[in-house]
């Protein structure tokens, strides 16, 4: 699965409502499932930041050269989060 938010988009709240919507389909799909992984290219800050400070991911481990932009290689930072499953399947769906 992409995530992404366009710039003019940002700073609206879509992308955590995007990553509650997965959460709560994991939790009630796949309860087993309690760790979501996730990798971003490491020089997008923005998406780092909004991953670590404010959805609670932590860093786990660089994977050299694992994106190829425009003919150039690019390290891809992993990041993982542990799922509470039943606050996802007690809390209510957000809506836009």
């Amino acid at each position: 699965m992409t995530l992404g938010v366009i710039d003019e988009c940002r700073k609206l709240g879509i992308g955590t409502i995007l990553l509650e919507k997965t959460y709560r389909q994991i939790a009630y799909n796949f309860p087993e499932c309690t760790i979501v992984y996730l990798h971003v290219v490491d020089y997008n800050e923005a998406a780092i930041k909004f991953y670590q400070k404010r959805n609670d991911f932590k860093y786990l481990k660089i994977v050299k050269d694992h994106y190829e932009i425009f003919g150039k290689d690019y390290d891809a930072e992993i990041y993982f989060k542990i799922l509470e499953i039943d606050q996802y399947l007690q809390s209510e769906m957000v809506e836009f």
